[in-house]
């Protein structure tokens, strides 16, 4: 019972502590910059569309941004060639 009783109070004394280490998140998006509303994602992928169906530079970065990092010549070969299915040039 001696040692119980001690073990109890340290082990409530630790749960205290690390509720109250844990701070709450005041805001759900706490930096503006990062947050879009729905309309402006759909505006932004549309401009992304836009530009890498007519724009061959933009394109050829885009590739390379997105398909360079992958080292599997398959994956890589079918990331770029997703470029020309779902992004087809005007």
């Amino acid at each position: 019972m001696r040692v119980i009783i001690p073990t109890l109070v340290g082990l409530i004394a630790l749960a205290a502590s690390s509720v109250q280490a844990a701070p709450a998140p005041n805001k759900a998006h706490p930096h503006a910059k990062w947050h879009e509303t729905p309309a402006q994602n759909v505006w932004k992928s549309q401009q992304y569309d836009y530009l890498v169906s007519i724009n061959a530079a933009y394109r050829s970065s885009r590739v390379r941004k997105e398909c360079g990092p992958i080292k599997d010549p398959g994956l890589r070969n079918d990331c770029v060639g997703s470029f020309s299915a779902y992004e087809p040039m005007r």
